[in-house]
């Protein structure tokens, strides 16, 4: 594992990633560009991950409803969950997979679980792999493998709608710049081949700024990503992979210019590159100026580490070797620590210390349920807090292999003991073969002040469940 500048070699190469300016391609009669550099705001709370919060902590900020109950299920979406839901608290935006011809990729509902405007099928089946971003303003942004597009869905139009300038499958656009004013789309590989590559947009106009493959100025691979991009300010740390060999990965920091003084608005430019053994199938956590994400060195063992970001190199602060791969992010603990969960492992959530990655706390799936042994968690964790203050973890639950065991969404609180405590499950599904909880649990209030968490089906559907 090493740590080196490549900027003076992507220089040397012609790779400083400067703009290339492209014009959306307007559709007629729908609402003209705004201003180029205007804030697409994030909401101070309600959905987890990049599409709300940079760090990818998983915080929600938000207490979790008192009670589960089921408001409403969407059974119209077909051909599988896409990555997740978000929510600006008011609405909620999901993406699915399935064929444009029959249904919309891409759903935005009110806090009640009706819908309040579809694509239409104009974002295919590969919308599934990203999670859209939701505004302040209610605006929601999402991609396909041939599209970047805005939204105004209380309105009900497309605000713009650019087409990429490669083939590769978006993973999840995030904001990206001090100001917030630009959107950064990594991508993996597609299928129907065509090379991969990270591009820069204007959040406000829908302008292309800048886009290129991530190519290792020496051996010449493309590298791609599976995994959503944390951003700190400018900066995007980008967990790729090489495509002729997933083992070859790399933690890639590329800076986004903001400014005349360097390259122009949206030019990309990488910073350090840290190389280990992958792929890696956790996108990253920040916590101030550390990563924390997982790989995998060898033959059924994963790993979880940090990595200090020291401006122009990385440095490893600590790795911990685990019996298993890892599916999912780590989740931020506001008391301090990160909660991660190995796949075959994961009868378990570990609370590792963030300084020395040691186990500082471990909470059992089946002894929180109070069911038989072997429950484990299959989802990402989201944390809330609950309406006494402590701190809450909700996860989709399931016991593998058994076809007469029911699945959960569950809430548990994990700071008023070391064990943990079961503040409520929803029953999902009667047997795992019908239905699991999957993707990402954003928060939704509805007029009157009941609180709503939404979460797609494994075998599609989305669910509102929470006060009635």
């Amino acid at each position: 594992m090493k740590s080196f500048d490549l900027r003076r070699s992507a220089r040397r190469l012609g790779m400083t990633l400067g703009p290339l300016l492209a014009l959306p391609l307007w559709l007629a009669g729908l609402s003209p560009a705004l201003a180029q550099g205007v804030p697409f705001l994030l909401p101070a709370g309600g959905c987890p991950m990049a599409h709300c919060d940079a760090r990818m902590s998983d915080q929600v900020g938000m207490a979790l409803p008192a009670s589960a109950q089921l408001i409403r299920v969407d059974t119209a979406p077909v051909g599988g969950a896409g990555l997740g839901c978000v929510s600006s608290l008011r609405t909620v935006a999901c993406t699915y997979r399935g064929d444009p011809a029959v249904q919309s990729n891409l759903v935005v509902y009110d806090a009640n679980g009706q819908r309040i405007w579809q694509d239409g099928g104009q974002l295919g089946v590969n919308a599934w792999a990203s999670a859209a971003i939701i505004g302040t303003d209610d605006h929601v942004i999402a991609a396909d493998d041939a599209w970047v597009m805005r939204v105004d869905p209380i309105a009900g139009q497309v605000v713009w709608k650019s087409a990429k300038p490669d083939s590769g499958v978006p993973i999840s656009p995030v904001l990206v710049g001090s100001d917030q004013s630009m959107v950064f789309v990594a991508t993996n590989s597609n299928p129907s081949g065509g090379t991969a590559g990270v591009s820069v947009w204007d959040a406000g106009s829908g302008a292309l700024l800048a886009h290129q493959p991530i190519v290792d100025p020496i051996s010449g691979r493309v590298y791609v990503t599976r995994n959503t991009v944390a951003v700190r300010g400018d900066r995007a740390y980008v967990l790729a992979a090489a495509e002729v060999d997933p083992t070859d990965a790399r933690m890639v920091a590329i800076d986004v210019c903001n400014a005349s003084s360097c390259g122009g608005r949206g030019a990309m430019s990488v910073a350090w590159t840290y190389e280990f053994k992958g792929p890696s199938g956790a996108s990253p956590l920040l916590i101030g100026n550390v990563l924390y994400f997982d790989g995998r060195p060898g033959n059924r063992v994963g790993s979880f580490m940090a990595l200090a970001d020291r401006g122009s190199s990385a440095r490893r602060l600590w790795v911990r070797y685990f019996g298993s791969n890892f599916g999912v992010s780590a989740a931020q603990d506001p008391r301090g620590g990160l909660w991660v969960h190995p796949s075959s492992q994961s009868q378990s959530l570990l609370r590792l210390n963030a300084t020395t990655g040691v186990t500082d706390q471990e909470v059992i799936v089946s002894d929180l349920l109070g069911a038989a042994a072997g429950y484990l968690a299959q989802s990402v964790v989201s944390v809330y807090s609950s309406d006494a203050g402590a701190v809450a973890l909700v996860f989709g639950a399931l016991k593998p292999g058994q076809s007469n065991l029911p699945t959960y969404l569950v809430a548990a609180d994990v700071s008023s003991t070391p064990a943990g405590s079961l503040l409520w499950a929803y029953q999902v599904s009667p047997t795992p073969a019908d239905n699991a909880a999957v993707g990402q649990f954003p928060l939704v209030v509805n007029a009157a002040g009941a609180r709503r968490i939404v979460f797609n089906g494994s075998k599609s559907m989305t669910y509102f469940v929470g006060e009635p």
